[in-house]
């Protein structure tokens, strides 16, 4: 047995001549003594050992085949999915205005009509092939609650669909939450509604002054009573957006949500993302240029792991250190326009350059456009953070180079957090699990 190249070893303090593995491929951890990981080289490990190691994927036994596994995790994610998720962009309209919205050059009375949701149906059932379980929708906008009637009209069809199949319906919204009232959320969820995304981008004032209402008028009252409303009958799950130089204000907003009853028992999960630039020639109003350029800037790094350990030490639940693949990879994935124009990523949407086929003609190859695979190089292969990056995300090479062409390397970025990420799941997750 040979030790994976796809795991990361720590110094584990608490226990002195104890060694923290964590498994990048598997997500997975565990303290061996530094006798026993010493015993993996000389190949004097235990049989009980060696199969525990092996089946949390720190020793493999042979490497060229486990970089082989690894070169084709994607084509067996793809072949074992039995899934088909389509995002989509029901309209541009928005009640809004976000000062750093990346769909700001487009936005406008733009909705999907009743002849384009008509294609849309008629698509998801030509690629719900035999075989398929599952079908989910998440529903964009804009703001996709101006276009309720629609979502319930798709969703109608699309459960009988699923349902005369012998498969499930579901679907999700990504809202501001300013129309997420109780009696949208009980017709809605009756239909199938099984999540809702909602932005808030720090405590009241900070919020106010990055999500405003088009009238200038602040929102954060608004959405936190309409959650409030809600999370007993839906999850509830609550994004923000961080900036430089406000990220350190974000605790106020959980110190706020649990002050408003909305603890951790309450708010399905909590997640915040730095606020990314717009690329020099993208067709958008180019105005906003305070965003990150990359995760690996400096203060990306500390504001991401900071907020991780205030979100899991108030006992809210925030996504696990885990594989995420790029929707851009996953064959049975798509976003359709409002317009029926379909695309692999929704921060895509009308980019020249960037459509993938459309609603009356189907999806032509697009690997020209997006570059799927673009991690399958000796230099990635060889990283032993590959399986949590898989080249990055498109978007952030397309904001630095105005093209994909570029790997968006994380390197830096675990480098200087992934034993942070880890002992924070170890300190917090481990200890509630």
């Amino acid at each position: 047995m040979k030790l994976s190249r796809y795991i990361k070893i720590f110094p584990f303090e608490k226990k002195p001549g104890y060694l923290l593995l964590y498994s990048t491929k598997k997500a997975s951890m565990v303290l061996v003594k530094e006798e026993t990981f010493d015993s993996i080289a000389a190949g004097t490990l235990s049989p009980e050992k060696e199969a525990m190691l092996l089946k949390l994927g720190m020793v493999v036994p042979d490497g060229e085949t486990e970089k082989r596994e690894v070169t084709g995790f994607m084509e067996e994610i793809n072949r074992r999915n039995s899934g088909l998720n389509i995002s989509v962009i029901l309209n541009l309209d928005c009640n809004f205005d976000c000062i750093y919205c990346y769909e700001s050059g487009m936005k406008g009375k733009l909705y999907m009509n009743d002849g384009t949701a008509g294609l849309l149906t008629a698509f998801i059932k030509e690629r719900f092939t035999p075989g398929k379980k599952s079908l989910n929708i998440d529903f964009y906008g804009g703001e996709p609650l101006l276009s309720t009637d629609l979502i319930k009209s798709v969703s109608a069809e699309m459960k009988s669909f699923a349902q005369s199949r012998g498969a499930s319906y579901t679907f999700t919204l990504v809202t501001n939450g300013s129309l997420f009232k109780r009696r949208i959320a009980e017709d809605l969820v009756s239909m199938g509604l099984k999540g809702v995304k909602i932005t808030i981008d720090g405590p009241p004032e900070t919020h106010n002054a990055c999500r405003p209402f088009k009238s200038g008028a602040g929102s954060f009252d608004t959405i936190i009573k309409n959650i409030k409303e809600t999370c007993d009958i839906v999850n509830v799950a609550v994004g923000g957006n961080f900036q430089k130089d406000n990220f350190e204000k974000f605790p106020l907003l959980m110190d706020h949500l649990q002050h408003e009853g909305l603890t951790p028992e309450r708010i399905y999960e909590l997640k915040f993302d730095p606020v990314m630039n717009r690329a020099d020639g993208d067709r958008t109003a180019a105005d906003y240029t305070d965003g990150a350029m990359t995760v690996n800037e400096p203060w990306v790094i500390q504001a991401g792991t900071s907020l991780r350990e205030q979100i899991l030490k108030r006992g809210y639940r925030t996504p696990k250190i885990t594989p995420s693949p790029c929707q851009v990879e996953i064959t049975d994935s798509f976003v359709v326009n409002f317009d029926g124009v379909i695309y692999k990523c929704p921060v895509f949407i009308g980019k020249d350059g960037f459509s993938i086929g459309d609603l009356r003609n189907g999806v032509r190859d697009y690997t020209a456009e997006y570059k799927p695979g673009i991690w399958k190089n000796e230099k990635c292969v060889e990283c032993g953070y590959l399986p949590l990056c898989f080249g990055g995300c498109r978007y952030m090479s397309y904001v630095r180079d105005g093209n994909i062409d570029h790997l968006d390397c994380k390197r830096a970025y675990f480098d200087a957090t992934l034993e942070d990420l880890v002992r924070q799941d170890i300190q917090y997750i481990q200890k509630t699990a």
